[in-house]
């Protein structure tokens, strides 16, 4: 017996993006949820790989640990700007939504 889902030739990965889209997510929102956690998570991290090169030594089982801390340290501004400038994308979005929405009325 099969599926539905076999039967239909769509794109499983159109489908995730139509699904995402009817619920109001689109590449900004995506974008700045991936940012701003990714601005808080590669710190923390990044600060917990660098104590540990600090107790360890700068090699841990065959990975620089120092180095990957201190990549994901430096990593934190960009990724902070880059979920502020998708935020700020999605914002404006939202607001020529909300005028067309008006000057339809």
């Amino acid at each position: 017996m099969t599926s539905a889902m076999a039967l239909n030739k769509t794109s499983h990965n159109e489908s995730l993006w139509n699904e995402l889209r009817t619920r109001g997510w689109g590449r900004n929102t995506l974008g700045a949820i991936f940012g701003l956690v990714g601005g808080i998570v590669t710190p923390l991290v990044g600060s917990i790989l660098t104590a540990m090169s600090w107790l360890t030594g700068s090699t841990w089982h065959g990975f620089a640990i120092h180095r990957i801390g201190t990549v994901l340290l430096f990593m934190t501004i960009p990724l902070l700007l880059f979920g502020a400038h998708c935020l700020d994308l999605s914002d404006k979005e939202r607001e020529l939504a909300d005028q067309r929405e008006r000057s339809d009325r």
